[in-house]
């Protein structure tokens, strides 16, 4: 290994520098999005969606909800392309270091190598941008505003136990759909599957509900 080092000259080394640690990077960023921990970009308001999960068959379009906000929360952000973030950096480092590294073992000259890996790496972080630009539109259009289903009816789907335990469900009706939503409820007395009941809050992805008299 040593004799291998030995035997770059410094635009080869530098170029190792930069590509062996930012491939790490974009494996590690792309574990991370496949675990599901990502940045949500600007814009987003956690409090707005917070792990919302509706469930919710895929015949449902946006007009079946037509008392609700759909996709309105960071919609200037979403729409706009943004070429300069962490993951298009690490994206556009990893291919000009790769491709320059190709190119000079290819005896081509340093300066063309460095020009050929400039744009390949400019062409990878604009594709990274575009793809979160995608993802981030994907996402808006299939998110609710969940609290503007505050003073909605709903009927429960599965029975809400006291005193805000966790593990009911309610299902809120438009127009013969239906959204699946967590409910808790801060009485003390447990709301049985069938009833109605009314929405008085939002605690993250779980709507609070209170009894119909």
């Amino acid at each position: 290994m040593e004799a291998w080092w030995e035997s770059l000259d410094i635009l080869q080394r530098v170029l190792y520098c930069i590509a062996v640690p930012a491939t790490l990077l974009l494996i590690l960023q792309t574990v991370m999005v496949i675990l599901g921990f990502g940045d949500s970009g600007a814009g987003v308001n956690p409090s707005d969606t917070s792990g919302l999960d509706l469930d919710i068959p895929e015949d449902i379009q946006p007009g079946d909800f037509p008392d609700m906000e759909i996709g309105e929360a960071g919609s200037g952000d979403f729409g706009s392309l943004k070429l300069f973030t962490m993951q298009g950096a690490v994206a556009f480092l990893a291919t000009f270091s790769w491709v320059a590294l190709v190119c000079v073992n290819a005896k081509l000259p340093e300066a063309a190598a460095l020009l050929i890996g400039f744009v390949c790496g400019a062409a990878m972080m604009y594709a990274v941008a575009k793809l979160l630009q995608l993802m981030a539109r994907l996402a808006e259009n299939g998110t609710f505003r969940l609290k503007s289903v505050i003073g909605e009816a709903a009927q429960v789907y599965v029975t809400i136990l006291p005193s805000g335990e966790n593990g009911g469900k309610v299902t809120l009706k438009s127009s013969s759909r239906f959204a699946e939503l967590d409910a808790i409820t801060e009485g003390a007395e447990a709301i049985p599957t069938g009833c109605t009941v009314r929405i008085v809050d939002v605690r993250g992805d779980v709507v609070v509900v209170e009894r119909e008299q």
